[in-house]
């Protein structure tokens, strides 16, 4: 059985393999960063001067440039004093005199510039330019920060028009507010949510994968969820040992009898009802036969149950199963409207992190989801569900970085007290506490300057506070007192993760402050720069420590901005507690806001911090910008800009109360339609690959032609003597397709193999082979293990490519 399983392996592995999004994600129909000013039409015109909508060059410079991004990041170092004192662009603060002119002229000089087709200002800061960036990455491209230095490019170049295909209304959607359309693949949560609903039982074979990447924060990125081959080798064997555990109690879950029904009936009805569970929708007409053909030649030689078996296998390493669509159906004029099971799926995902229930699926089958009521309706069924704690807590536990609770590090000579269950019961108060706002109808105020929390009594000792009134639930947490009125950011999990393993660390706590709660990234330290913490010295308080330690020039630029944020928790130990004492030292807890828009204040102590920040609009709009990142799952500012407006508008009408976003979200277009252009090859009048009805094709095998970019024939592969290629497009979407190729020697005689495709675009992920491009062709050759193919053998190889 085992070339069963090496053959459809090669199959349903590259199925997996595609990138989630497909290159779709932040792309135009040309497949270039939409937004990033790369073919941006005429100047505006008067650099001082802006007409109807279309900001002057100056005005854009002031609100979109210099206000978010050089303001709060550049000027750290590119300062009269500072490290890059002596490059061409040295920025004045705010304040002095001719400071806007001088800053807008310094910055267009270095757009200006772009040795030979390097474009300075953008290499710079992503730190891609060849001769690196000393601040290293202080932008990161597709963010709304590069978006807009690409269009400050542009305008100084002038080829940038506000009316142009690419000016002041492109960004990831279209102009009416549709989202874009791609493929995303599951995160590990996700995914370990959708097998258990499989199974009927939880499980937790998705913690071991390869971990996902973090991107701002969060892993869910739709973008950054591609799958490796050490990724692919965990799914294929996550997928067997559940189809193990399938079979094992197959009379019970099979819903039919092979002997009574017979049972090629019996397989049709179970993969049916089977694949529309695993994929959140019904089968194809032809997938359903591709899997009863898989279904047959397995039972042929491991009988019924074991053609079941790796049926079962096969479906769970599929881009229906590890994989969601937003793609949707044409409905004219570029805009694709989900489909009722996109739909149904997108919104359980938000929502409890996992696929759509029975009530959610009725819906999709006769359509009524489509219907904004209907669709708002089941949000707030859904959001009144149990199972919705499990994804806000999640949401919390990654904009705050909690998740990281359990491994930070501390001295346990010190802090002995700090015990694994201490931390458990830190993040239950967490979750317990943004629970009860969140169902209660409370606003971010709340959130940020409560004076209750909810503690088991240990805890409650542990801090030092009366244990909490009232019947305890299951777990022992009761609602308490809390210390002070700063609500969730002196939480024991939120103080205790941001410290030091020693000591408490006015720099990591302001910093969460500046970059979580006010959106305003910090560049990492400068390279070959010192960056431990001043040592302990009994003799100074951790104030006066920080306070020298920030004196250097150098590191003055970035630390004014932190360190006096932090000094308001110095009133809290590393591990959480409170403290009136630091050693023999008095507590100095006053501090500061600065550089902010309207957040700007003195303060003493977390509790008055809190109150500046709980009535700060910039508070209000990063809130709802982190959420927009995680619910969206996407860091691309481009992407954003169409669905942040309208979230940020309705959470302030709803007076920041935390579930308002949800609903408003729900509400938009940006959830229910996608725009873009029709896919390659697709039918001219509905935009759908004729082959698919507009899903993604998997598995659809064609001729030994090597594929096509743009919907025409293209040459066959070229092949060394006595070799004969089949490739099978395994998926296929707007901006490029995966593809698995079966490479036979027809002869008596072993044949080191080569075969050249004829195709053009950049390659995403390659196994079992590797390539060389030219002009036309990409040159596959095997790797050291299947380089060789026996007489009459077979060898296979796959690739995704971006057209």
């Amino acid at each position: 059985m085992r070339t069963i399983h090496v053959s459809n392996l090669a199959i349903f592995l590259s199925l997996a393999a595609c990138q989630s999004g497909g290159g779709g994600a932040g792309t135009d129909s040309d497949g270039e960063t939409a937004g990033t000013g790369t073919s941006m039409g005429t100047s505006n015109g008067d650099p001082t001067d802006g007409g109807g909508d279309c900001p002057s060059d100056a005005q854009f410079f002031e609100t979109s440039v210099w206000t978010p991004i050089l303001s709060k990041t550049c000027i750290t170092c590119h300062n009269p004093e500072g490290l890059a004192k002596d490059t061409r662009m040295v920025l004045l603060a705010e304040g002095e005199e001719g400071w806007l002119e001088a800053n807008f002229a310094a910055a267009k000089e270095v757009a200006l510039d772009d040795e030979g087709g390097t474009l300075i200002l953008l290499l710079k800061p992503t730190n891609q330019h060849p001769d690196m960036h000393k601040g290293g990455m202080v932008v990161t491209p597709d963010t709304e920060a590069y978006d807009a230095l690409a269009q400050f490019v542009a305008r100084s170049q002038g080829t940038f028009s506000c009316t142009g295909p690419d000016g002041e209304g492109a960004a990831g959607c279209d102009e009416g507010g549709a989202g874009v359309r791609r493929v995303r693949r599951l995160s590990h949560v996700e995914y370990n949510r959708t097998l258990a609903a499989v199974l009927g039982a939880p499980t937790e074979l998705g913690l071991g994968f390869a971990a996902d990447t973090v991107v701002q924060g969060y892993t869910n990125n739709a973008g950054a969820l591609v799958v490796s081959g050490l990724l692919a080798d965990q799914y294929r064997d996550a997928a067997e040992k559940v189809a193990d555990l399938i079979v094992a109690d197959l009379p019970a879950r099979l819903g039919c009898d092979p002997v009574a029904d017979g049972e090629e009936t019996c397989a049709h009805d179970f993969i049916a009802r089977f694949g529309k569970q695993v994929y959140r929708r019904p089968l194809t007409a032809d997938e359903q036969a591709r899997y009863e053909t898989l279904w047959k030649e397995a039972a042929a030689i491991e009988k019924f149950d074991g053609g079941i078996r790796w049926t079962i296998a096969a479906m769970l390493q599929s881009p229906g199963f590890l994989y969601r669509t937003e793609l949707g159906e044409h409905a004219g004029e570029g805009i694709y409207e989900l489909t009722p099971y996109e739909l149904a799926s997108e919104l359980s995902y938000l929502i409890v992190g996992g696929p759509p229930d029975s009530q959610l699926m009725a819906a999709a089958d006769d359509g009524t989801l489509k219907d904004p009521d209907v669709l708002r309706m089941h949000a707030t069924r859904l959001l009144a569900s149990a199972d919705a704690d499990a994804t806000l807590h999640r949401f919390v536990d990654e904009w705050l970085h909690i998740d990281r609770l359990r491994t930070v590090p501390r001295d346990a000579t010190l802090y002995p007290e700090l015990t694994p269950q201490i931390r458990e019961a830190m993040l239950g108060e967490t979750h317990r506490f943004v629970g009860d706002v969140y169902r209660g109808g409370g606003s971010l105020a709340e959130l940020l300057t409560a004076n209750y929390s909810f503690m088991t009594d240990e805890l409650a000792s542990y801090y030092g506070v009366e244990a909490g009134a009232g019947e305890p639930d299951p777990a022992g947490f009761k609602r308490a007192e809390a210390a002070s009125a700063a609500g969730l950011l002196t939480h024991g999990a939120v103080m205790t993760t941001h410290a030091l393993p020693t000591s408490s660390s006015p720099i990591h706590r302001g910093k969460l402050v500046r970059e979580r709660l006010l959106c305003q990234d910090m560049p990492p330290p400068p390279p070959a720069l010192d960056t431990s913490p001043p040592p302990v010295d009994p003799g100074l308080s951790t104030r006066e420590r920080y306070t020298q330690h920030s004196a250097d020039a150098t590191c003055a630029g970035c630390h004014s901005r932190i360190d006096p944020i932090g000094f308001g928790f110095e009133h809290y130990d590393a591990i959480g507690r409170t403290r009136t004492m630091d050693g023999v030292h008095a507590i100095d807890a006053t501090g500061e806001v600065l550089l902010t828009d309207n957040t700007n204040g003195p303060f003493d102590g977390a509790d008055e911090l809190a109150q500046l920040l709980a009535g700060s609009p910039n508070v209000e709009a990063c809130y709802t910008l982190q959420w927009a990142r995680y619910a969206v799952g996407s860091a691309a500012g481009s992407e954003l800009k169409c669905v942040q407006d309208d979230l940020t508008a309705a959470f302030v009408e709803a007076e920041g109360r935390l579930d308002s976003l949800v609903l408003a979200l729900v509400g938009t277009r940006f959830f229910r339609e996608r725009g873009g252009a029709p896919s390659p090859g697709g039918d001219p009048t509905t935009g759908e690959d004729p082959t698919t009805g507009g899903e993604m094709t998997t598995g659809e095998e064609t001729t030994t032609s090597g594929g096509s970019t743009t919907g025409e024939p293209q040459p066959g592969p070229m092949t060394s003597p006595g070799i004969d290629v089949q490739i099978t497009q395994d998926s296929k979407w707007e901006q490029g397709e995966c593809n698995s190729v079966t490479v036979s020697n027809t002869t008596n005689a072993p044949i080191v193999w080569q075969v050249a495709i004829a195709m053009q675009g950049t390659i995403q992920n390659a196994w079992n082979a590797k390539y060389t491009q030219d002009a036309t062709h990409f040159v596959w050759t095997g790797e050291p293990y299947n380089a060789e193919v026996a007489a009459q053998g077979t060898t296979s190889f796959g690739f995704c490519i971006l057209y």
